[in-house]
C-alpha cells in the first residue's frame, strides 16, 4: 500500500506504517482517519493492520465496512476486491467454506463487467485458494492461479505475478509435474525475495508455497536454502501467522533431515503461533509434530496430536500408521482406503502416503494380491513425482512386500535402491529403516555377515537421532 501523500494525513500515515510493518501504529492512524471521516479506504487499511495483528473480529468487521462503503459509492471494482479478501479471511480465520463461496460469488458479480484490473487478479487468487483448499481440485486451482499471474505481468503488479506463479507451481507438483512446478516456484520465490510489492503479505505467501512443496516431495536441500529466506521475511514483518506457517514447514524439513532437536523447537513454536492466530491452519503443524513424536517412539503423544488434527487427510493416515504398529490391521486398512476414496487420482502427492499404508496393512493381513495392486499404483505415483526421497519411500514399501511374498532377492534390490536414494536425499531416519529391511533380506539370503553390518549401521543412526 505505497503512498505519496503527506505523512500528516492519518490515512497516508497509516499506509506508511503498514509499509514499515508497524501494525499497532497503522491501526492507530487508520482509527484516527475514521474519527475524521467514515472512508472505505480507512476501513480497508484498518483491516490490514488487524489482519497482521491476528485480530479476527476487527479484520472481518473492517473488511465488511470497507466493502459496504465502496459499494455505497458505486465503486464496484473496489467493492469486489474487498469481497474477495473477505472470502479469504473467513476461510483463514474460521474455515467457513460456505461463507467464503458466498463472498467469492459477490466479488465475481461486482467485477464481471469492470475493466481488467489488479482486482480481477486478487479474485483469481482467492478462486485458486478455494479450488485447492475447499474443492480439493489442484487442476482448477492452477488455472485460476495462472490467470492471476498473467494479469500481474500484463498490469505490472508483481504481487499477482509472483503469488499466482507460485500457487500454480505447487498445483503442478501436487499433480506429478514436479520438475516444472519446482522451476516455477524457484522463479516466483526469487521474485518474492527481491521485488517491491503492493501488499506486505505477498512475499511470504509465495515463499510458503515453495517451502511446503519442497517438504512434500522431500527436496530437503532446496527447502533448507529457501527456508532461511522465509524465516528472515517472517521475522522482519513480525507476524506470528507467517512465522507459524514457516516454522511448521521448516520443522517438517528438519524432521526428515534428522535434526530432531531443532525440529522440536520449530514445530512446538509453530503450533503455538498458529493456534493463537489462525486456528484452522494449525492442523498441518499438529500433523508434523505428531510425525516427529512417532519417529521418537512417543506413539501415545503422536496419536493425541493426530486426533487433534482430524479430519485432515494426513492425520487420518497418521492414525492408521499407529494402528498398523499396534496390530489393528483392519483399522489401518480402512484409514488408507478412506483417504484414497476422498483423493482425486490426479492428486499424486496426497495419494502417496495412503498408498504406502494400504500396501503395508494389506500385506500384514495376508492379502498379498491387494497389497501388490496398491504397490503397483504406489510405484507409478512415485516415479511420476520422481524425487529420490519419494522413490526411496516407495522402494522400501516394495522391499517389505517382497519379503512378505518370499521374494528375498527382489527385496534386497529394492531395499538397496531405497538406501541409496535416502542417502542422496539427506534423510537419515528413512535410510536407517531401509537398512533394517535390507538386513532382513540379506539374512534370509544367507548373507549373515553383510546383514549384521547393515543392522549395526542402522541402529547406530537411530541411536544418534
Amino acid at each position: 500500500m505505497r503512498t505519496t501523500e503527506a505523512p500528516t494525513d492519518p490515512l497516508a500515515a497509516g499506509r506508511a506504517a503498514l509499509d514499515r510493518a508497524e501494525w499497532e501504529d497503522a491501526r492507530r492512524h487508520f482509527e484516527a482517519a475514521l474519527s475524521e471521516r467514515d472512508a472505505p479506504e480507512a476501513w480497508e487499511g484498518l483491516s490490514w493492520a488487524a489482519w497482521w495483528l491476528a485480530d479476527e473480529e476487527l479484520t472481518l468487521g473492517a473488511r465488511e465496512r470497507a466493502y459496504r462503503g465502496y459499494h455505497a459509492q458505486g465503486r464496484r471494482s473496489d467493492a469486489g476486491r474487498a469481497a474477495a479478501w473477505l472470502a479469504s479471511d473467513v476461510l483463514d480465520f474460521r474455515a467457513d467454506d460456505a461463507v467464503m463461496a458466498g463472498w467469492l460469488g459477490r466479488a465475481r458479480s461486482l467485477l464481471r463487467d469492470e475493466p481488467r484490473s489488479a482486482d480481477h487478479g486478487w479474485l483469481a487468487l482467492m478462486e485458486a485458494e478455494h479450488a485447492m483448499h475447499v474443492l480439493e481440485d489442484p487442476a482448477d486451482a492452477g488455472g485460476h492461479a495462472r490467470r492471476a499471474a498473467e494479469l500481474g505481468r500484463e498490469l505490472g503488479v508483481p504481487d499477482l505475478e509472483a503469488v499466482g506463479s507460485a500457487l500454480e507451481g505447487i498445483t503442478l507438483v501436487m499433480r506429478g509435474r514436479v520438475a516444472d512446478g519446482m522451476r516455477q516456484l524457484d522463479e516466483a520465490t526469487a521474485m518474492a525475495s527481491h521485488e517491491e510489492f503492493v501488499l506486505a503479505v505477498s512475499p511470504g505467501w509465495a515463499l510458503c508455497f515453495l517451502v511446503s512443496a519442497c517438504e512434500g516431495v522431500g527436496d530437503l536441500p532446496r527447502a533448507t536454502q529457501w527456508c532461511e529466506t522465509m524465516r528472515s521475511y517472517a521475522g522482519r514483518w513480525r507476524s506470528r501467522h507467517m512465522m507459524g506457517v514457516c516454522r511448521s514447514a521448516y520443522g517438517g524439513v528438519l524432521t526428515t533431515g534428522g535434526d530432531w532437536s531443532a525440529a522440536e523447537a520449530e514445530l512446538t513454536a509453530a503450533v503455538s503461533d498458529l493456534q493463537a492466530t489462525r486456528p484452522p491452519a494449525a492442523a498441518r503443524g499438529l500433523v508434523r509434530l505428531a510425525a516427529l513424536r512417532a519417529r521418537q517412539g512417543r506413539e501415545d503423544e503422536a496419536r493425541a496430536l493426530y486426533e487433534r488434527a482430524l479430519p485432515h487427510p494426513s492425520a487420518i493416515v497418521g492414525v492408521g500408521v499407529l494402528d498398523l504398529h499396534a496390530g489393528e490391521l483392519r483399522a489401518a486398512r480402512e484409514a488408507a482406503e478412506r483417504v484414497l476414496r476422498a483423493t482425486d487420482a490426479g492428486t499424486l502427492l496426497e495419494r502417496l502416503p495412503a498408498l504406502e499404508l494400504l500396501v503395508r496393512a494389506t500385506a500384514a493381513s495376508g492379502d498379498l494380491d491387494a497389497a501388490a495392486a496398491a504397490e503397483r499404483e504406489l510405484d507409478v505415483v512415485a516415479r511420476a513425482l520422481g524425487t529420490p526421497y519419494l522413490r526411496g519411500r516407495a522402494g522400501i514399501v516394495a522391499a517389505e512386500l517382497a519379503l512378505a511374498a518370499g521374494d528375498d532377492e527382489a527385496a534386497r534390490r529394492a531395499a538397496e535402491d531405497a538406501v541409496d536414494r535416502f542417502a542422496r536425499s539427506q534423510a537419515p531416519h528413512d535410510g536407517a529403516l531401509a537398512r533394517l529391511t535390507l538386513s532382513a533380506a540379506l539374512r534370509r539370503l544367507g548373507r549373515d555377515g553383510t546383514a549384521a553390518r547393515e543392522h549395526v549401521a542402522a541402529v547406530e543412526t537411530l541411536e544418534r537421532l
